[in-house]
């Protein structure tokens, strides 16, 4: 129950994973790189360092994300009860149904609040246990140990910054938009019509008209 904002990696759509695993991994790559070989660059784990100095940002997106949860929930604009569009459809784990618009905003933004949080405990341990970590005298295993908390820091931080922009897009844009612009997948006749083919046959005795291989016989005239 308490990590019920999770549940928001249970929505399933094939351009998703580029939000959820390939955005982020690179930009977690990237930035764990700058933060070790970038020269002049203060400890990250130090009091005015990395970690330190994204505190105070937390604190305010934390309050905004909640701020906006809390409208979507309670809002009763009709629009936020419809399905989100398009094809294929937005999903929730082993669901067939496309996911409603209300339902996708409140994981999305449930998400981005639970990040904040967590992140900012996760930043103030680390600054808080970093002096006493230092001080273990197998460096190797402290820098591993460094390099690996600052990978799924930095991944978890641009996993939230790449789903803030997906919820920016669609308060600001995609919302706006009238539903008549919303596109489905057409229909798909799964019985396509079977081609008739008719045959006249003239004899003696009279006319036969062959339909599909059954005949019947009409009077001469």
């Amino acid at each position: 129950m308490l990590l019920s904002p999770l549940k928001y990696w249970k929505v399933r759509h094939p351009v998703k994973r580029l939000w959820d695993i390939v955005f982020p991994g690179l930009s977690a790559i990237v930035l764990t790189v700058i933060l070790q070989v970038w020269p002049k660059m203060p400890s990250p784990f130090g009091a005015g360092g990395y970690l330190a100095g994204l505190q105070n940002l937390f604190a305010i997106l934390g309050g905004f994300f909640v701020a906006a949860l809390t409208l979507i929930s309670t809002s009763d604009a009709k629009s936020l009860n419809q399905p989100l569009a398009g094809w294929p459809r937005v999903t929730f784990g082993a669901e067939k149904a496309a996911i409603g618009r209300r339902r996708f905003l409140c994981l999305l933004f449930g998400y981005l609040a639970f990040s904040c949080f967590g992140l900012y405990l996760m930043g103030f341990a680390a600054v808080l246990l970093a002096p006493g970590i230092e001080s273990v005298r197998i460096q190797w295993l402290a820098e591993v140990g460094a390099n690996t908390f600052l990978l799924i820091y930095n991944f978890w931080l641009s996993h939230m910054f790449v789903t803030t922009l997906v919820g920016l897009h669609y308060f600001t844009d995609r919302l706006q938009r009238p539903d008549g612009e919303r596109r489905e997948r057409p229909p798909v006749d799964v019985h396509p019509p079977r081609r008739v083919g008719i045959a006249l046959r003239q004899g003696k005795a009279g006319r036969e008209i062959m339909v599909n291989g059954a005949g019947c016989k009409t009077p001469r005239r």
